[in-house]
């Protein structure tokens, strides 16, 4: 088996004719805490299960799922799966055209047999016309992968919904989460203000919508004033407000790489004219943040 999953080959995700280029949206590589073949079937279970409700069309029948190659297309909408390295990779592919749109979306999710974990990893890329507007929203296969199968990132489980810091414990424990050399998601930290749940966005939608891609802290105000003492003066918490915490942080890190993001937007919800609008930015600047933090691992290997 080999050491690590083989670098991603694009060339098993169908590319798009046309001007514009084509463009990565999303990307997530997460590792189970489960080294197991049950574990890694129910990751192709999951995978199997998303095609079938989004592509009806396009699932196989199953006694053909076991197949080591499988092409299936379907009125715009294409899907192919491939295993390689020995049986130890195996991956899924599919593009689709919008119906009203002039885009191409595809999506690669591969589960592969590591030496040490199994690895599931996702990309979604989409071609690129220059007068079209982009709105990405992570695959709901992530969120199927994060809730079923064990992912954990740095020594911590990968979750769906906030982690609280409340004492100091729990705060050493987020500080070194975040300065975790082995942590590869940002971890989204949130404020509120005493005798106050206003973070400026609802922390239970965020962490569902970014599950896979982020994780999700609500520091308390007791113990917010000390993650400038462990972290940094100016990488401090602000109520009301999203710092977002991207791998590699350290000493010598670059505040914009790690932004604080403010909701302009009304403290009270019902005078907000779009309640989910600061949650939705929040979401478009994780998945952005997935495709450079990627972009700039692949560079080092």
């Amino acid at each position: 088996m080999p050491a690590n999953p083989p670098a991603p080959d694009r060339n098993t995700i169908p590319q798009p004719a046309g001007k514009g280029g084509v463009r990565a949206v999303v990307r997530a590589t997460l590792k189970s805490a489960v080294h197991s073949h049950s574990n890694r079937r129910r990751a192709k279970e999951l995978a199997w299960e998303w095609v079938g409700a989004k592509w009806p069309r396009l699932m196989p029948l199953p006694s053909e799922m076991e197949n080591d190659h499988i092409e299936r297309s379907s009125q715009g909408q294409e899907l192919s799966v491939t295993t390689s390295g020995g049986g130890s990779v195996w991956t899924l592919s599919v593009a689709y055209s919008e119906r009203r749109g002039t885009r191409t979306w595809m999506t690669r999710a591969r589960v592969a047999d590591a030496a040490d974990a199994d690895v599931m990893d996702l990309q979604t890329l989409c071609s690129e016309p220059l007068d079209a507007a982009l709105v990405v929203a992570p695959p709901r296969l992530l969120g199927a992968w994060v809730e079923f199968l064990e992912l954990e990132d740095g020594g911590v489980p990968v979750l769906g919904t906030p982690r609280e810091v409340n004492d100091p414990k729990q705060l050493a424990a987020f500080c070194d989460h975040v300065l975790s050399a082995t942590r590869t998601l940002p971890v989204i930290a949130l404020a509120n203000k005493p005798n106050s749940r206003y973070y400026g966005v609802d922390p239970h939608g965020l962490a569902e919508a970014v599950r896979g891609l982020a994780h999700v802290a609500c520091v308390a105000p007791e113990v917010a004033a000390a993650v400038k003492g462990r972290l940094g003066e100016s990488f401090g918490l602000v109520a009301g407000a999203a710092r977002i915490y991207a791998p590699r942080f350290g000493a010598s890190a670059a505040l914009a790489e790690h932004p604080l993001i403010r909701n302009t937007a009304p403290a009270s919800a019902s005078a907000a004219p779009d309640a989910g609008a600061f949650r939705r930015l929040l979401c478009r600047k994780v998945c952005a943040m997935s495709v450079d933090e990627s972009a700039s691992r692949e560079a080092f290997q």
